[in-house]
């Protein structure tokens, strides 16, 4: 029994090695992340996830607002039952340990600013966090402490809905969809500051945690605040806390590409350690046949003029914390397979990797052919093995 034992301690002590050297290879730029959103599960997003319980009882114009929407329609009574089932079925071990399969190395989880359990800011509502249902940092630990460290995949933290919201999507789960506040009230901008050091505190010395994307998708906000936030952000991170964690830095939405917005020059290498850059690089929205676009055209732009943007970029290491080969025009498997290798070799120029938008979709066993499943385009043969 001592020698069993000895030996689980052993193999459990390799395992974490492993993981641990993979996570210093990312952070040291010696290997690009190769990964996968977990989209939809500790955010719901209605369009993903409609045969999720989330929405029992809920109509779709509702769902389409987001989760705080849906609770304040559900209320608690149903609303955390149905929450609760929906993030337990969503994404399971099953998921991580294919995810690993494939020889990726990270997985990207959304989380909201009331995954916490807190806000201290005494701003705005300061009881908004309450309307949504508790308990999704239970599965965030367990995603972190229990299945990424078993199938050696790391997970890097997205703050999706910041308090006031970011961009008024439904992924930011606003309290007035369309309408984004984040910035315009300190007490928003205080409370992702303390979302950020509550979540590198907890997670700081597990050998799964990779880092925090800082704010995802941010639109219409003061860029002065959204600059001193993210200055301030990693103040706390690597002052308060003294973590070493990957950071990344998003821009405006609008302003993916070289420069635009001063990025270029923002939070230089040299005077700040272990950044990344945030692009999310889609196929879609202005890709339509309408606009002249066909297979054809967005192959070519795929090799040639989006990759024009990673050629000419100059500022921190790149990651493409969004993709997919979602488009908005017909290809048949040729042509998705011939974009599957353009879109990867192009982002082979980014040094910080990439991770797809998303794993999968409510429901999805994985025998279709949708480009917003990373586990179809595997299980079908449109993404390799890494």
């Amino acid at each position: 029994m001592l020698f069993r034992l000895l030996g689980f301690v052993l193999i459990v002590g390799l395992t974490s090695a492993s993981l641990q050297d993979v996570k210093n290879d990312i952070k040291s730029g010696k290997k690009p992340m190769h990964g996968v959103n977990l989209g939809g599960w500790l955010v719901a997003e209605h369009w993903m996830t409609q045969g999720s319980p989330a929405w029992i009882g809920v109509p779709d114009d509702v769902a389409n607002g987001g989760e705080y929407q849906t609770m304040k329609y559900l209320g608690h009574d149903k609303g955390d039952g149905q929450f609760n089932e929906h993030r337990r079925t969503f994404i399971t071990e099953s998921d991580f340990q294919e995810i690993g399969s494939y020889g990726l190395n990270t997985v990207r989880i959304p989380i909201g600013y009331w995954i916490v359990g807190f806000d201290n800011t005494g701003g705005g509502d300061a009881n908004g966090w309450k309307v949504w249902a508790p308990g999704a940092l239970d599965y965030l630990d367990m995603a972190i402490r229990e299945w990424g460290p078993k199938h050696n995949v790391l997970v890097f933290i997205s703050i999706h809905a910041a308090k006031g919201s970011q961009n008024g999507n439904d992924h930011s789960s606003p309290e007035n969809p369309g309408h984004a506040y984040w910035s315009t009230y300190p007490e928003n901008v205080v409370n992702t500051l303390d979302v950020v050091e509550f979540l590198t505190k907890r997670y700081k010395d597990e050998v799964a945690f990779l880092g925090i994307g800082l704010l995802n998708e941010p639109v219409g906000q003061d860029e002065n605040v959204l600059k001193q936030y993210y200055y301030d952000a990693y103040g706390r991170v690597r002052n308060n806390q003294g973590s070493d964690c990957l950071l990344s830095t998003s821009p405006m939405l609008n302003e993916q590409s070289p420069g635009m917005g001063g990025w270029d020059n923002f939070m230089p290498a040299g005077q700040f350690y272990n950044i990344r850059h945030e692009w999310h690089k889609y196929l879609v929205w202005g890709f339509e046949e309408s606009n002249g676009w066909t297979a054809e055209k967005v192959i070519d732009y795929a090799n040639n003029g989006m990759a024009n943007d990673f050629n000419n970029w100059h500022g921190n290491w790149i990651f493409v914390g969004e993709w997919a080969l979602a488009t908005s025009v017909s290809m048949n498997d040729d042509q998705m397979k011939r974009l599957s290798t353009a879109e990867l070799n192009t982002f082979g120029k980014a040094v910080g990797g990439w991770t797809y938008w998303a794993w999968k979709q409510y429901g999805d066993d994985g025998s279709g052919k949708n480009g917003w499943s990373a586990k179809q385009m595997f299980r079908q043969g449109f993404l390799p093995h890494f």
